[in-house]
């Protein structure tokens, strides 16, 4: 799925005397489906005595789905260890580390920086475990996401894009869907090689 169509940037109006920008352009990547470990989570409270603490949760498994990708987490190859803002409402900066092998037979490794935080005039509590479900409606749930795929490997377009997830939790999985940000939708992504 590709968004084909060019929105001119509201910094247009801000600089007039500059040539136009446009936001940039959205491709489909994958959905990830993340199993998270129901009993292997701990709390580090309050670092240093800041008043905040680190979250770690592991990642069991999962899988993968793309037009261009397939294949699962590796086993317990990961976690998430969000660092917690004490503050009047849950603030999560997030930090998930783990590797995908392909179905034919590569690993990449991902790692992806975000937030997840109630949206605007949302209230809930602390959960008492994973086992919850937060929608698109529920939550501010986004990461920057990237890849350490082969130089060799059909994946090694991935180490040169720009990578945003979309995320709900639902029961104990994070579900993720990828997109690329680009200025020239519709076109194959070039691989990146380094001293050729």
């Amino acid at each position: 799925m590709t968004q084909t169509f060019f929105q001119p940037s509201p910094g247009n109006d801000l600089y007039p005397d500059m040539p136009p920008m446009r936001a940039p352009c959205q491709e489909f990547v994958y959905r990830l489906v993340a199993d998270m470990h129901p009993t292997k989570e701990y709390d580090i409270e309050n670092i240093q005595g800041t008043g905040v603490s680190r979250s770690v949760s592991h990642v069991k498994g999962g899988t993968v789905k793309g037009p261009g990708i397939e294949g699962i987490i590796v086993e317990d190859s990961g976690a998430d260890w969000a660092e917690r803002v004490h503050s009047n409402k849950i603030y999560y900066k997030l930090d998930a580390r783990y590797t995908i092998k392909t179905n034919d037979g590569h690993h990449i490794y991902v790692q992806a920086r975000g937030l997840f935080r109630p949206g605007p005039g949302v209230e809930f509590k602390e959960p008492d475990s994973m086992d919850v479900n937060y929608t698109q409606d529920d939550v501010e749930y986004f990461t920057h996401i990237t890849f350490e795929a082969a130089g060799n490997s059909p994946y090694n377009w991935m180490n040169g894009i720009v990578a945003v997830g979309a995320l709900m939790s639902y029961g104990n999985a994070a579900v993720i869907d990828c997109w690329r940000l680009t200025n020239f939708p519709g076109r194959k992504v070039e691989d990146v090689y380094v001293g050729r």
